[in-house]
Formats: C-alpha cells, structure tokens, sequence
C-alpha cells in the first residue's frame, strides 16, 4: 500500500507515509517552463497566524498551462475523541471511511473510542481556485496504520474503495480538508501522536511537473513536540516533493 511513500520505523512498527503517487509516465506538462530552479526547503521557527497551527508546509506548482499556483497544507492541534471539538471530524472522518477495504473492519464511532483515537483537522488552500495542475499531486498524509479521510476540490482517493487507506490525488486548485486519525489504545489518547506521520505533496518524477519553493513552518509547540525525534525531517527540494514528517532513521 502506497508504494511511493517514504518507508521508516517507529516503535517497532513500520511507518509507511500513507499515499502513493500517480504511476507512470504521462503526456501531460506545462506549456511553460518553470521560471525558477526548485527552491530547497527549509524549516522556519516562526509561528504560524493561528494559535491552534502545528505547521504549515506552502509551495508553488503549476497549472496546465504553465502559471504558477501557491498552494499550502495547515495542519492544527491534536484533538482527543472526548473534546466536543473533534466531533465533526469524527463525524467526517467516519463517513468517508465507512467504505473500507474487504480485508479491514467497518470504522465506527464506538471503535475509535475504544481504541484511544486522536485527529488532526488539515487545510489546504490555493492562491487561485478551479485551476487543474499540471498533473495530479499526492498528498502524503498520515500513517499507514492509521485512516485519512480527504475531501474538497480535485480531491479523489487513489481507489474508490478504500478511501481510507489508499491515499488521495489533488487534481484541482481550491480548498479542501483532510482528517487524520491516530490511535493510542490505554491509557488513552497521545495527542502527540502525529509525529508519527508524514505530511506534504509529491509527483512522480516522470511527471514532468514540479514542486518549486517548499517552505515548511514549525510552531514553537511543534518544534518542542518533534525535538530528538529520531527520523523527523523535512523533503530536500528536489522539485517534486516538500513534506515533513518521519521520513525514517
């Protein structure tokens, strides 16, 4: 599952960055070249505009038709189960994922408290709306253990059937929203937990689009969250990728 994610280990566990990329060539480019060369990433201490913002990850892609488009993901607190607040995320979350896999049990309001879960509510956001890229990007979101339900414009699972667990392309320009779920079992829910995931966007690399100027801003609680965490990092700006996240040891 989402063979294209950056593959780590946690506690024992293997960590899978949760979505794949589109496979394949495609004929599919801008019809103009990128003005710039891919600017590396880089991790900036300054707080995000929200008190309740992780981090944001911001970059610039283009359109079919080679204009620029600044897109940005905004990740918030952690929310326990029991905070009133989670509730239309569980409420969101539950209902794209109700189509599961053959192979996986139905996800239930019930299930989730029992097994301790947490969620972290996502933004993403574009300069300009109703514009199709330049060819599609994965949203490497979460922790393949763990559900995430997308939806909003251009946004489409990987396979219709699994939602939950095959991972999300974002195909047009526009809002959207993203649910991640964590699980902690007892004593309860680890709101720190989604340090154990990874977030961002990609592209193939026969994609023969780009991922230019990746900026990835921390919040002094997020820094002091992931601070020692063996295995957290930022993408290197290679122009098709700009995520953090546990990328592995």
């Amino acid at each position: 599952m989402r063979a294209k994610s950056i593959v780590g280990a946690i506690g024992g566990l293997a960590l899978v960055g949760i979505l794949v990329g589109c496979s394949g060539s495609s004929s599919i480019a801008p019809s103009a070249a990128p003005s710039t060369a891919p600017t590396p990433s880089a991790r900036s201490t300054e707080p995000a505009a929200s008190k309740d913002v992780l981090f944001t990850i911001a970059a610039n892609v283009r359109d079919k038709t080679g204009n620029t488009i600044a897109i940005q993901l905004t990740a918030h607190k952690a929310l326990s189960y029991v905070d009133s607040a989670a509730k239309p995320l569980i409420t969101e979350f539950t209902k794209v994922c109700a189509a599961t896999a053959p192979t996986q049990s139905p996800i239930t309001v019930d299930g989730l408290a029992a097994r301790g879960a947490s969620f972290v509510s996502i933004d993403l956001t574009s300069s300009v709306g109703n514009k199709p890229f330049a060819f599609p990007i994965s949203l490497d979101i979460g922790n393949a253990y763990f559900g995430v339900a997308a939806t909003g414009t251009g946004i489409a699972p990987v396979d219709p059937a699994a939602p939950c667990s095959s991972g999300y392309l974002w195909s047009t320009s526009g809002t959207a929203h993203v649910t991640t779920e964590f699980e902690t079992l007892n004593p309860g829910p680890d709101l720190t937990q989604w340090k154990n995931a990874l977030y961002g966007f990609s592209l193939p690399a026969d994609s023969k689009a780009t991922i230019e100027a990746c900026r990835i801003t921390l919040t002094p609680e997020a820094q002091s969250v992931v601070a020692g965490t063996a295995g957290w990092g930022a993408s290197t700006g290679n122009g098709v990728s700009c995520a953090t996240g546990y990328v592995g040891e």
